[in-house]
This record gives C-alpha cells, structure tokens and sequence, in this order.
C-alpha cells in the first residue's frame, strides 16, 4: 500500500551564510520551496544569492521568518544565542526549527535549551552524524541523524530532502545528538594533539573512543539516551572523514601540542573552533554532575595553558574504559 508524500514546506527560512547555510540553500531550490536567506553579513548573502538560482536576501530576520513555515539556523555555536535572541520576539508556535551547530553555550547550554528559553517554538530538531556540508547537493549518498520529539519536524525534512541523495535516520533524542556532536569536537582536539605529538595511529584511535565514552557519561548524566552515542550521532561520527570542521579541530590541536599558544592557533585556524568552548563547558558541567572525564580534564587544562600535552594525553591513554559496559549499564 502507498502512502502520501508529506507535505513540503512552502518557505524556508535560511539564517546563516556558511557551507551548511549554501547547501541547505541549494536544496530547498531543487525541491521548488522559496527560500528566504539572512546573514549578518550582508555581503555573505548576497554571494550565496548570486550562486544559487531563486534565493531570496532578506534584510532583516524578521523579513526571513515572517513568511516561513520552517526556519533553519546554520550558525557557529558561539552565535547561535545571539541569532535566537533575534528570531524570538518573532517566532511563531507553530513554526519548525532545524539547526546543525556542533557545541554549547555558557554552562553547557545545547542549542534545543536556548531556542526553548528565547522563543515559544517548541518543534525543534537538530541534524547530526556524519554530515559533510560541502557535499550536500552534490548527489553523492550522505547519512544524517534528526532528532526531534515532532514527528512533522521528521517529515517536513524528509519532503525537503526528497530530491537530495540524503538518507535521515530518524530520532527522538535531541539531547543525545547535540552533546554528541558538541563533544566530537573536543575528541578532535585530542586527536590533533595526539598527532602534534606524534604518538600514532592507535593513540588516536583511543583518544577518538575515549571521547565517545566520555560523551555517552556525560550525555546519559543530562538525561540522553545510550543508544544515540552507538548509533550514527556518534560511533558514526568518528568514522574517518575528510570534513573541514574536524580538521579545523584536529590543527587546532596539533599547533598546541607543538607550543603554539592557544591564541595564536585561534587566529589562523580555517573557520570556529567550538571544541575550545565545549571542552571547558564540558569540565565545569562534569563537576556539578560529579563526573570524572580525563579527556575532556586533559583538552581543557592544555588549551588554558595548565598543563603539559604529553603528560596529559599519556595519562588518558594509560587509563582503561569499557565504552561497551558503560552503554549497557546506562541503558539498564
């Protein structure tokens, strides 16, 4: 027995003007949706206008957001508040609210926390797992996570998706997948430190699990489920990729490792770096919850300076850890 399509959205609501920004932009043309686009630069979105056919500038966030039935935020972690802020006085209850940012406000505060504290929107869903912006559109096959507890946020994506060669794995954890994004960056950061100090393939390999164990601690702590870190939110984001935000994370963490300062690193690094916040963000939450997490210790206290990379890292990697037992016991 067929069964209906589900309803396209009419218009999208673009706010960003990065990678993820474009390629959801490129999309929503190819599905026929009007897309509205607002960038605080207004030069940002005007070049993605230029290049991709029928999008439209909007002056304001409220000329991109009045009109819109779905909304997606694509901006760094740093400012997603700022933009929320701004959409709130003029979200509607019955609008969709996607986002793909990767990190945490102040006191680890997600991205679903802060829409839910600004504005009424309460049909949220976050994009997650193993998703490479720059290839979105392109027709090769791409996998992502959404989250959401709505089931209209799931099918309203998927009918905007339709023409992309993107499958979505469906979930109802918005939690789990924001922390397991948020703390692959600081995995990332280790790894590249790892590589700085040249310690090998298998001390990456561990430092990369150690940071999924960490996150499924912390995760499950904050009320997410176990399943989500051994799905495609997070084993799946580990698996080896050539994605520009790792990168950015893993020299970030080499350029440490070598001596550079962590300012200095920060002023050349290719796009945000929002592993830096989420480390410390992390560090402070674990305390509160009284969390023992020697890798996200270990990435926080380099990054401030505290202390020395190598004997950091050589302590996390001396330490065992069961990711398995840890998932079954926070799943019992």
């Amino acid at each position: 027995m067929s069964h209906p399509a589900p309803p396209q959205p009419r218009t999208l609501a673009i706010l960003g003007a990065g990678h993820m920004a474009r390629a959801v932009a490129r999309i929503a043309r190819a599905a026929n949706v009007r897309t509205l686009l607002w960038a605080r630069r207004a030069e940002a979105a005007a070049d993605i206008a230029a290049h991709v056919d029928g999008v439209e500038v909007a002056g304001t966030v409220g000329d991109a957001c009045t009109p819109a039935d779905v909304v997606f935020v694509a901006v760094p972690a740093h400012a997603f508040a700022e933009v929320i802020q701004a959409y709130g006085a003029l979200a509607r209850a019955d609008h969709i609210l996607l986002h793909a940012t990767r990190g945490v406000g102040e006191g680890f505060a997600l991205p679903h926390a802060l829409v839910r504290r600004e504005c009424c929107v309460r049909k949220i869903g976050a994009l997650g797992g193993p998703l490479y912006a720059r290839e979105l559109g392109s027709g090769r096959p791409l996998a992502a996570v959404i989250a959401s507890r709505f089931d209209e946020v799931h099918t309203t994506l998927a009918a905007l998706a339709a023409r992309a060669a993107l499958h979505l794995y469906p979930s109802g954890d918005v939690l789990g997948v924001e922390v397991a994004g948020a703390m692959s960056n600081v995995a990332a950061i280790a790894a590249g430190m790892a590589d700085g100090l040249d310690l090998g393939e298998t001390a990456r390999g561990l430092l990369l699990m150690r940071g999924l164990h960490e996150a499924t601690l912390l995760g499950c702590a904050l009320g997410a489920d176990p399943a989500t870190f051994a799905g495609l939110a997070g084993v799946g984001d580990l698996v080896p990729r050539r994605v520009s935000s790792t990168f950015r994370h893993r020299d970030l963490g080499t350029k440490v490792a070598r001596g550079i300062p962590l300012a200095e690193a920060l002023v050349t690094a290719q796009g945000h770096v929002e592993g830096v916040t989420t480390a410390r963000e992390a560090q402070e939450r674990a305390h509160v919850l009284g969390l023992r997490l020697p890798l996200v210790n270990a990435v926080s206290q380099v990054l401030l300076g505290d202390a020395e990379p190598k004997q950091q890292l050589e302590a996390v990697l001396a330490e065992s850890f069961d990711l398995g037992a840890t998932l079954t016991r926070r799943a019992s």
